[in-house]
């Protein structure tokens, strides 16, 4: 997609038959007078002359702009005036993202207007502008917000299945005795925790959404709560999947001290094994004299002769005490 040099990314005039007309500045100055024509502005709010588009076009207030152009965002509501105000957030599927890098959505909604504003191109806003290229779009502005949230929600489905089952999998791989990557299960813990920290509070925007401003129809109003409702299903599912990871955790960590464990006894007998016989091979082997079958031709295989005898009642006395 084609950076745009100014703010306007693009502004439709929907057609109340699920199309709708791309306006230039022009026309859209032009449309925005006249409050009865169901207008949406989508803005990139990097460039400088968003100011000029929410100001000098859509007339908004100071609050409702600060709100909106705010550097930190969490997902809220916040009613004003003339509408309210609203940001979510969505999956960012640009090429080379992580799922958990999240794209801020600002949204302004009053009746027959829908602003909304993001720093990089979100792939939901995307989806419903080719629903609306195609004819197959929002009805109305209260639709058309509908639309926008149910698509984001449905993104944050699609992440929640590709995570459950990049999960199974490694749950798979450790009950089957195959290596599992820790790099890859943190991976997953750090996706989850993103969208669980952002998600839970956008299922509570969308509860709050459904249950007002008062100019949303009810159809509008259902749709929005039932993408509230999946929304709360999928937290419900980072959650159990935080579960299931560390407890996948913990058993990575209990095998990995098992096996140091076991290698650790494993040199433990040895050292227990060969103690006494290098003490012998120390005892016998200092240079002075005096040494017991130094002279003999026969004391090298005396020595290892004792030297096995010692090393065996050494294992013996060892799997006796069963300590082997």
């Amino acid at each position: 997609m084609m950076e745009t040099e100014t703010a306007l990314v693009a502004a439709y005039e929907l057609n109340g038959q699920g199309g709708g007309a791309l306006l230039s500045v022009r026309q859209l100055r032009e449309a925005w007078a006249d409050p009865e024509r169901p207008l949406w502005m989508h803005l990139d709010f990097r460039h400088e002359d968003v100011h000029t588009y929410l100001e000098e076009i859509a007339g908004l207030d100071e609050a409702p702009i600060e709100a909106l152009l705010e550097e930190d965002t969490r997902p809220r509501v916040a009613k004003f005036r003339n509408g309210a105000v609203t940001t979510l957030r969505g999956i960012n599927l640009n090429p080379g993202a992580a799922p958990e890098d999240l794209i801020s959505l600002r949204i302004w909604c009053a009746p027959n207007r829908l602003i909304t504003l993001r720093r990089r191109p979100l792939r939901s806003v995307s989806d419903v502008r080719e629903r609306i290229d195609g004819g197959d779009g929002a009805l109305s502005v209260p639709d058309l917000l509908a639309w926008l949230t149910e698509t984001l929600v449905d993104k944050v489905g699609d992440v929640t299945h590709q995570l459950d089952d990049r999960l199974g999998e490694l749950e798979e791989d450790q009950l089957s005795d195959r290596e599992v990557d820790p790099d890859d299960l943190s991976r997953v813990r750090r996706s989850l925790v993103t969208l669980r920290r952002f998600m839970g509070p956008q299922r509570d925007c969308l509860d709050q959404m459904a249950h007002g401003p008062e100019w949303l129809d009810e159809d509008t109003k259902v749709s929005i709560r039932e993408s509230a409702n999946q929304l709360s299903r999928y937290v419900e599912d980072f959650h159990a999947m935080q579960e299931r990871a560390l407890i996948l955790q913990e058993q990575l960590f209990s095998e990995h001290n098992e096996r140091m464990n076991q290698r650790m006894y494993m040199l433990a007998i040895v050292t227990t094994v060969f103690l006494p016989l290098s003490f012998l091979t120390g005892l016998l082997g200092i240079n002075v004299g005096g040494i017991p079958g130094a002279d003999s031709p026969y004391g090298f295989v005396v020595f290892v002769t004792i030297t096995a005898v010692v090393g065996g009642w050494v294992m013996w006395l060892l799997k006796r005490k069963h300590w082997w």
